[in-house]
């Protein structure tokens, strides 16, 4: 399994309305593109983390270029206080 970790940052508070989107736009779009599991933690009033699970990098790169970059660059990236900080890596440990 292959994990891919976003941690976004916003000028502004994140409202329920992008909650909203991320929720029931983009998690079902990235779930129908292969997506094993994928999660947002809120961890701050103006920082999210999305948490991505794959098959494999492959299974992430294509979701990624066909599906997250695209939807990211429509609903969020305006939105942002700098870059998104975009980590990867094999997943060694997992609950289930």
């Amino acid at each position: 399994m292959y994990g891919v970790v976003n941690r976004v940052t916003f000028a502004d508070p994140v409202d329920a309305r992008l909650a909203a989107r991320l929720r029931d736009d983009a998690m079902p779009r990235i779930a129908a593109a292969g997506c094993r599991g994928a999660y947002v933690v809120q961890t701050g009033e103006r920082e999210l983390h999305l948490v991505l699970l794959f098959d494999d990098a492959a299974a992430a790169d294509r979701v990624m270029h066909e599906v997250g970059s695209p939807w990211m660059r429509e609903h969020v990236v305006d939105l942002l206080a700098g870059p998104t900080d975009r980590r990867t890596g094999e997943v060694i440990a997992a609950m289930g």
